[in-house]
């Protein structure tokens, strides 16, 4: 007589799926992620550096262009960090990971990490932006005005997006 029972996995089956559970891809990725904003906030100081090293006289150079470079490098870390945690957080831990921080104890939710990182990006893109403005003064147009447009919309659907649900 067959047996009808269904089939039960392998010890090796069992092991791969444990391998690629959610929980240890997102733990990888946070990982990774980190290590990429720290790259970032490396180049951010080499930028600041850059800046002084002009201010001292020891280089050539607009010492303002490099400060803007390295706030907009180190938003960028910024942006950068926050998404490494918010994984870190949403797929890693449990409601008590990171819930002395500021910004982590509010991310309960896909929607609250987005929330957190097109508010971090916009300051980002604003920064960028303005950044645009002082590289090249000579060549304002209204092209120009795209972006900063862009940065209006985008802020005005974040709003939408928001609602009543988020202050």
């Amino acid at each position: 007589m067959p047996d009808n029972s269904p089939l039960k996995p392998s010890k090796f089956t069992d092991k791969l799926e444990r391998f690629f559970k959610i929980k240890y891809l997102a733990l990888i990725v946070s990982i990774l992620l980190m290590l990429s904003g720290l790259l970032a906030i490396i180049v951010g100081t080499k930028k600041i550096v850059e800046a002084i090293l002009i201010i001292a006289g020891f280089h050539e150079g607009i010492p303002g262009i490099h400060v803007i470079e390295s706030v907009d490098t180190f938003l960028f870390a910024l942006v950068i960090f926050i998404l490494a945690g918010g994984i870190f957080k949403l797929f890693v831990g449990d409601e008590h990971t990171l819930k002395d921080s500021i910004v982590f104890s509010k991310i309960h939710s896909f929607m609250d990490l987005k929330v957190l990182l097109w508010e971090t990006l916009l300051l980002t893109l604003t920064v960028w932006c303005s950044l645009d403005f002082f590289l090249r003064p000579e060549e304002l147009s209204f092209e120009l005005l795209i972006l900063p447009v862009s940065i209006v919309l985008l802020a005005l659907a974040l709003k939408l997006i928001k609602g009543n649900n988020h202050n």
